[in-house]
């Protein structure tokens, strides 16, 4: 998983690298008013989150930090892109850990596994390329975008069956 992993903050990073600075950090009507900076910096909370985890033993995604920098600075995102691929490359993904979130005003808690979450993670950010992919489509199409940029991996393997 962590092969995954990686291979995604690659892809990640090559359509960051493309656009130009503005577009980044643009609001886009078809994503809600969103940018697809903001997407970026949402994919990438979360595993902050899950590595910070991986030493506290505590995982809280509700409580993540929430880096506006990453969101309207693409090479501040690029950089963060880089040091977050390189730290789950080493995350011990058989670890133990408490996972705590709130569900409709209720916090809950329960025993789940850094592997268990990296996986979260993964499907998580393949929901938001898949979404960044479409405000690309629809806005910037000098972006180049591999084919299965966004696609879940079930996806693939069906449509290659």
């Amino acid at each position: 998983m962590n092969h995954t992993a990686r291979n995604l903050f690659y892809e990640t990073e090559n359509i960051i690298f493309q656009l130009n600075k503005d577009d980044y950090k643009l609001s886009l009507a078809v994503l809600s008013e969103n940018s697809i900076g903001k997407h970026i910096r949402h994919i990438l909370d979360l595993f902050e989150c899950l590595i910070e985890s991986s030493e506290t033993g505590i995982l809280n995604y509700d409580q993540r930090k929430r880096c506006q920098e990453t969101e309207t600075n693409k090479e501040f995102a690029l950089q963060k892109v880089n040091l977050i691929r390189e730290k789950v490359q080493s995350i011990d993904s058989e670890k133990k850990i408490m996972l705590f979130q709130y569900l409709e005003e209720k916090q809950i808690s329960c025993e789940t596994t850094i592997q268990r979450e990296l996986l979260y993670n993964i499907e998580h950010c393949i929901h938001h390329l898949a979404i960044i992919r479409i405000g690309i489509e629809q806005n910037f199409p000098y972006v180049r975008i591999p084919e299965n940029f966004g696609v879940a991996y079930s996806t693939i393997q069906s449509r290659e069956a």
